[in-house]
């Protein structure tokens, strides 16, 4: 009877701890625009929103044809928080990439061209 009860607790314990560092863990992806031109005075915009119910680290990268970082951004959304890095024409931006915690499903990111005077004329999904 002594050596049941002790099992049940020694498994029970292992279930406790074994969500706890459930819980702790973070997972962090990569989600990662097709390049989009912008040019004249156009700027090049990366948008991401935190579509989960949780608060969210997240980090934006403006790159270069080459891979060259031209910006990072970084911090906390909250749920439902979008943020936006915006970059000239003239610095060559050709695609964003977002480094998130958590999966795919609780961040929605995109890549827009916005010409000064007339809004947003295209935009691409980050995958």
């Amino acid at each position: 009877m002594i050596l049941k009860r002790s099992c049940t607790i020694a498994i029970l314990l292992g279930l406790i701890w074994l969500a706890g560092t459930a819980r702790a863990e973070t997972f962090s992806i990569t989600l990662v625009t097709p390049p989009l031109v912008a040019e004249g005075d156009s700027q090049l915009q990366c948008h991401l929103v935190n579509v989960s119910g949780e608060e969210r680290s997240a980090v934006i990268e403006v790159l270069a044809q080459d891979g060259t970082e031209l910006i990072t951004d970084g911090g906390t959304l909250d749920p439902g928080e979008a943020a936006v890095v915006t970059v000239p024409a003239s610095a060559s931006p050709r695609y964003c990439k977002f480094i998130v915690e958590g999966l795919r499903v609780d961040f929605r990111g995109s890549i827009a061209v916005r010409v000064p005077g007339l809004g947003s004329l295209g935009a691409l999904l980050a995958y």
